[in-house]
């Protein structure tokens, strides 16, 4: 039966060289060490089995794959974590804008009311008419502003253009 040397200088050099590109991973490298150590110091007469040197391998590569497996979920997480902060920024400004802008428009509809005559429902439900002299901002919305009265834009049912 032949035997073969079991390392030479340059499977050293490979291993080494692998034992750095390991980044120094705990569980990994020691895995590494002990395998090697393991095959250094084997029974020349009764050395290691194929089946376990597979095996020994086999749980190796599981290792670096669960390893691998944490470290992408752990990246995954925070990139969905960036994500979200993100997303939530943007909506907020976005809210912001709108609100803005319904504001803007709110202002516009009552700007185009004055001068003219409206038909509008009051608190109690009676449907009046009137002519809009004012506009006025009340808890950041316009209401028009009919004689005394003050008529949210949402109420008016009918425009009319006086001559």
């Amino acid at each position: 039966m032949a035997v073969n040397a079991v390392g030479s200088s340059q499977n050293q050099s490979t291993a080494s060289d692998t034992e750095n590109k390991l980044n120094k991973i705990l569980g990994k490298d020691d895995f590494l060490k002990l395998l090697i150590t393991e095959l250094r110091y084997q029974d020349a007469l009764n050395p290691m089995q194929d089946r376990e040197f597979i095996a020994q391998m086999a749980q190796m590569s599981s290792l670096e794959q669960m390893q691998n497996l944490g470290k992408t979920f752990e990246e995954g997480i925070t990139t969905l974590i960036q994500s979200q902060n993100y997303y939530n920024e943007n909506v907020l400004a976005l809210l912001d804008f709108m609100a803005m802008q319904a504001v803007q428009n709110n202002f516009s509809q009552g700007l185009t009311l004055l001068g003219r005559e409206i038909t509008y429902t009051d608190a109690e439900g009676e449907e009046k008419t009137g002519l809009v002299n004012g506009l006025k901002q009340v808890d950041g919305r316009y209401v028009a502003v009919v004689g005394e009265e003050e008529v949210p834009l949402t109420r008016i049912t009918f425009v009319k253009e006086v001559n």
